[in-house]
């Protein structure tokens, strides 16, 4: 996971810090229950989080120069970019500022998952008619570069989500937000379930893993014995594939590979 980490700028460790000191909604949340969506550095995390993809970014048009010759764009910096052919843009217009991250491969199956996309931040569009136009960068969540494509912004969350775990759907934990080997309780991991299997904002997982058994045992007797729960999870953010949840609850440290299950308790 060293290279999720060395993609995370100051401006996120620093939004993590805000949340892990008392930003969060409650971590214990329960069915019937809604989980608080409104404070914005929440809001702007959820975002940063960027998402994992198999299909082509669908790109309005990338950052070919600055106005200051600056290399790690930041937010207040005005950039210069070319829209692809056929877009339209208007001053006042906001967009997403993202960028294709490592290839995924699935934590069980080891099967290629597509990319994580990165979203080191936002930008609006100042002036320009033509395929060449100038914005400037309103939000920063990690150094934005030139060669970073622009996309719609995504639907603005609600204040509150409600909490439910309607319909059974099982899972996988496929990998940390933030990079971590070791998942605890207040950060966001990705699931390999989507809208494609049901997958709604709201929805509530419960996380299980296995425990040590003797070498002596086969694997596929271990397939069959019981798993120990040891947390819980709400998805915030839904991919057609995967979803990104905030990990609400953890017993103990939670890993990739890690099963996950939505149903009623």
């Amino acid at each position: 996971m060293r290279w999720i980490k060395m993609t995370l700028s100051a401006g996120l460790g620093i939004l993590l810090s805000i949340l892990i000191c008392g930003g969060f909604p409650e971590s214990n949340a329960q069915p019937n229950e809604a989980l608080d969506l409104g404070k914005p550095e929440l809001r702007d995390l959820i975002q940063a989080s960027g998402y994992i993809t198999a299909k082509p970014i669908p790109s309005w048009g990338s950052i070919i120069g600055n106005k200051d010759a600056a290399v790690n764009l930041t937010e207040g910096e005005v950039v210069y970019l070319q829209l692809e052919q056929g877009k339209e843009v208007q001053p006042g217009d906001r967009f997403s500022i993202v960028r294709q991250g490592e290839a995924v491969t699935h934590p069980v199956t080891k099967k290629k998952l597509g990319y994580l996309v990165l979203v080191p931040g936002e930008l609006t569009i100042l002036e320009g008619k033509d395929r060449v136009v100038t914005a400037k960068i309103n939000k920063s969540f990690r150094p934005v570069f030139e060669g970073d494509m622009i996309i719609p912004l995504q639907p603005v969350l609600p204040q509150t989500v409600p909490v439910r775990n309607q319909k059974k759907i099982k899972g996988i934990v496929l990998m940390s937000v933030e990079g971590e080997d070791n998942i605890t309780e207040k950060e966001f991991v990705f699931i390999d379930r989507g809208n494609r299997h049901g997958v709604i904002v709201g929805d509530l997982f419960s996380i299980y893993q296995q425990g040590s058994y003797s070498a002596d045992i086969p694997s596929s007797e271990k397939e069959k014995l019981p798993l120990a729960k040891v947390g819980k999870a709400v998805v915030v953010s839904v991919q057609e594939e995967t979803s990104t949840a905030l990990v609400t609850h953890s017993s103990q440290a939670i890993y990739a590979g890690d099963k996950v299950v939505s149903v009623k308790e």
